[in-house]
């Protein structure tokens, strides 16, 4: 079967994928923690709020030679009482010396300017121009169901479209963008005075999408069509959620595994350019953070910490010490 980015859900909220939601839909990281975030935002009272939070996510210590960096897990969708975070995360990051994220959310015009050089058509352009009949109607009907305006997505390449139809969908299952725990984090970051630096950035999360053939984007929103119209979404969310809200990573590499497995010719490169090749570039960058002498918080999709050529396993291999802080105890990511 052809890829379908939709059939490999998991992989996109857990590894990282920011742009789909960054370009569409961006927040304040603190429109992201009203809701939850304590008046009182010095450093102390913010941790003593957190006191009684249960871990969530996926938490990693890594350390060599005197030097320690903290790897946490995040999910890019959510709810208010998905907050806050525990204390040992919150305190872990007010300890750190910068929050190190893929993407930088808050960075709006640089996102909009990035986005209008790489997910939209060149005018006079349409999308429905592109597509052959039968499936602009399929794009109308969804459109419609969702209550987006079709002119909405006319501007957009195909695999734009198709991520916004996501987006939507995921918020109307009841799960926001702006309750993502990264931009939860940035918050808190930003309220305890720490810089926030990118391990990848905008550019280079948009050119990986806008490097699919034109051919394979009319692929991807047919197939995201298909997925929409089975109403299959709601019960995939759910268990993404569900193993990320308990923290179990053996968990989210099954689903991760299920979903590049039931996606055979699309789920190879997926693999290889949205999990392999950013994991071995974020590592890289993380290494020579520590050679600086910096102590950063990490905080990546949750995708990027399971498997065998996930961060933690990938660190083990070049001799440091991990450990699975949410257990206690020296781990290996699986």
């Amino acid at each position: 079967m052809i890829l379908t980015l939709l059939r490999l859900l998991p992989v996109l909220l857990l590894s990282g994928w920011q742009v789909s939601w960054a370009e569409s839909a961006p927040v304040t990281p603190q429109q992201a923690v009203s809701p939850v975030a304590p008046a009182d935002t010095s450093p102390e009272a913010m941790l003593n709020e957190m006191q009684s939070a249960p871990a969530r996510g996926l938490f990693y210590q890594i350390s060599n030679k005197g030097q320690k960096a903290y790897l946490f897990g995040t999910l890019h969708v959510g709810k208010p009482d998905f907050f806050p975070l525990d204390r040992a995360t919150t305190q872990a990051l007010a300890e750190s010396s910068e929050l190190a994220v893929e993407l930088d959310t808050t960075q709006t015009a640089k996102i909009m300017a990035a986005a209008q050089r790489y997910a939209t058509l060149p005018p006079p352009q349409t999308l429905d121009a592109l597509l052959p009949p039968a499936l602009a109607k399929r794009l109308h009907t969804q459109l419609d169901a969702l209550g987006i305006p079709q002119a909405a997505v006319q501007g957009n390449k195909p695999w734009m479209a198709a991520l916004s139809l996501t987006m939507v969908a995921y918020q109307q299952s009841g799960y926001g963008f702006e309750y993502a725990s990264d931009l939860h984090l940035t918050a808190l970051a930003q309220g305890f005075n720490k810089p926030i630096t990118e391990l990848e950035g905008i550019d280079y999360q948009l050119q990986l999408f806008d490097s699919i053939a034109p051919k394979d984007q009319l692929i991807f929103l047919d197939e995201t069509l298909r997925y929409l119209e089975q109403g299959q979404m709601p019960t995939d969310i759910q268990s993404i959620i569900s193993a990320w809200l308990s923290g179990d990573a053996d968990a989210l590499h099954r689903i991760s595994l299920k979903s590049l497995r039931d996606t055979p010719r699309f789920g190879k490169w997926v693999k290889q350019k949205l999990i392999t090749e950013r994991n071995l570039s974020m590592a890289h960058t993380i290494e020579q953070r520590l050679a600086q002498g910096h102590t950063p918080f990490v905080a990546v999709g949750a995708m990027h910490l399971v498997g065998k050529d996930g961060l933690p396993e990938l660190f083990k291999k070049k001799g440091y010490r991990v450990v699975n802080l949410y257990k206690g105890s020296p781990q290996a990511s699986r």
